[in-house]
């Protein structure tokens, strides 16, 4: 599944094979401020003080709030959760389940978080990020989270 492509290099021609490409989807900024701002609101009406964080495939934040009277340590945990789940391709609690099972090398794996409230995002089964929010007790953690994602996909149905 490839065509032969001709390129002239001063003066000297290159045959180059040109294998079929892939595409991917990406996230891009506004859908992550989409699932962010879904969030916050419900966050807003039960008033409670959370991080959120938005991170794309590789785990680079994308879009990140705390909310007013959020823990401090909730920032950073709130970004290393989403990171966890985008990169691992899995929510974070299947690696807090394993911990509680006895497998403590779960929470040993670099870059995993082993606490609930991350999830990957999954776009025509594809991950092209993660979402997570910290502050709460982790159950609670992921009905934000859930939120974001619902709002996303009503938002790719349109």
């Amino acid at each position: 599944m490839h065509d032969k492509i001709e390129l002239s290099t001063a003066g000297q021609n290159l045959r180059l094979a040109r294998w079929a490409m892939k595409t991917k989807r990406v996230l891009d900024l506004a859908d992550a401020e989409l699932m962010l701002v879904a969030a916050m609101k419900k966050a807003e009406q039960e008033s409670w003080k959370v991080s959120m964080a938005v991170v794309d495939e590789a785990g680079c934040l994308m879009t990140f709030r705390r909310l007013d009277g959020a823990s401090v340590s909730s920032v950073q945990t709130a970004i290393d959760k989403a990171r966890s789940a985008a990169v691992t391709r899995r929510p974070t609690r299947f690696f807090e389940d394993m911990v509680a099972e006895g497998r403590s090398g779960a929470s040993m794996i670099h870059g995993v978080i082993a606490i609930e409230g991350g999830l990957p995002i999954v776009v025509e089964g594809e991950v092209v990020g993660g979402f997570a929010v910290s502050g709460l007790r982790s159950q609670l953690d992921i009905v934000l989270v859930e939120a974001g994602l619902q709002a996303l996909a009503a938002h790719q149905e349109r």
